[in-house]
């Protein structure tokens, strides 16, 4: 069947969502100073956003000391952290259904995830969030503006947006400097075009997060989302041999057309520089191509009883069972443990409405042009 035309204007569409996602300071505002001079080299703070960029940096100042006492305090115990359980990675491309599968996962009790507070203030996640929790959590959205997920600090949270608070090196940059969109993917998609002092302080900051969470909630065995991992399972790999992942996909058509509308949504919220009026689905798709193309290149390096492969469309349909699946598969242990959680938040949060809109004609077009393979690699129809 055709994809249908869009009843209004994407236009309109993005100006509905953006009046709710307006912040007036960054998430850089959990970050520090160092790392914040650091995420700014070779980028330019453009006039209108300085205001912002400023506010941010005087949070970040503000929140200093209370970062030096979390090292004090927390230092040694980080350090000497050691895993007791091989992590398990969820990964897939955006707008796949990763956020649905990690709120499931982690409801086993034994699961530890970063949450929402700790992607946001990951410096002082230990120590101060007895306070400033509740005082973020009157400002955070009680549902995400662009697909109505519930939204609370608590809540499981992607990687990469507190990895961007920790240390400079991560596409996420892009965000805050959508104008150099461009250039901030060919240099920082890859960890292979890292400098080695990069990926030490990459490593570094990643195992720092992953302890901290399992210290903030918990648990024994470390869920993490994060759909920038495509293009980092070697290093993965090397730093945790026996890591579990779960990829899941959805049509190209689909997530391509989602993950354009999400970033226009995204942006008002943290960019630091207008977005260019060439910003287009052809640079998704692009991006899209570049990391699904080295999952399938490096994919081969995971033993076959470390991965699962599930398309969204069939989780959704039955995530209890296939949830089951991958507990036998990757021997998480007994599912019964967390099955009646997972059935529970399965009743409170009813699975959300992923696109708003069809794919536009420019997606269908532009994903035939470019990812025809990777369509057919995983199995849809043009």
């Amino acid at each position: 069947m055709p994809f249908e035309k869009m009843p209004v204007t994407l236009e309109f569409t993005i100006y509905m969502r953006r009046i709710h996602f307006r912040f007036p300071v960054t998430t850089l505002a959990g970050s520090t100073l160092k790392n914040i001079r650091d995420l700014q080299d070779n980028h330019t703070v453009e006039s209108r956003y300085r205001k912002k960029f400023f506010l941010s940096k005087v949070a970040a100042g503000i929140l200093e000391v209370f970062n030096v006492a979390e090292r004090i305090v927390w230092g040694d115990r980080l350090r000497n952290h050691r895993l007791q359980n091989p992590p398990v990675f969820i990964i897939g491309f955006w707008r796949s259904g990763t956020t649905l599968l990690h709120n499931l996962l982690c409801q086993d009790p034994e699961a530890a995830y970063t949450t929402t507070f700790q992607t946001v203030f990951p410096n002082i996640l230990l120590t101060q969030s007895w306070w400033l929790k509740p005082f973020t959590n009157q400002y955070l959205p009680s549902q995400r503006p662009y697909d109505n997920v519930s939204m609370d600090m608590d809540f499981p949270q992607e990687e990469d947006f507190g990895m961007m608070n920790l240390q400079s090196s991560t596409i996420y940059k892009f965000f805050l400097f959508p104008a150099e969109f461009d250039q901030i993917i060919e240099n920082e998609i890859y960890t292979g075009k890292l400098s080695p002092a990069k990926i030490s302080a990459w490593k570094q900051a990643y195992l720092s997060m992953i302890a901290k969470a399992e210290f903030n909630t918990h648990g024994t065995r470390y869920i993490g989302k994060n759909p920038c991992h495509l293009s980092r399972i070697g290093l993965l790999l090397e730093m945790f041999p026996e890591a579990k992942f779960i990829f899941i996909h959805r049509h190209p058509y689909k997530v391509i057309e989602s993950l354009y509308q999400f970033m226009l949504t995204v942006f008002p919220g943290v960019q630091l520089q207008d977005v260019p009026s060439g910003f287009s689905r052809e640079k998704v798709v692009g991006m899209y191509t570049r990391m699904m193309n080295a999952y399938f290149l490096d994919k081969e390096k995971i033993p076959s009883s470390n991965l699962v492969e599930v398309k969204m469309d069939t989780f959704v349909s039955d995530p209890l069972g296939e949830l089951k699946t991958m507990y036998e598969q990757l021997g998480l242990g007994d599912f019964g443990r967390a099955s009646a959680r997972m059935e529970k938040f399965l009743t409170d949060n009813p699975c959300p409405e992923h696109n708003a809109v069809p794919p536009q004609e420019e997606t269908v077009r532009l994903v035939k042009e470019h990812a025809a393979a990777i369509m057919e690699q995983l199995g849809y129809l043009p």
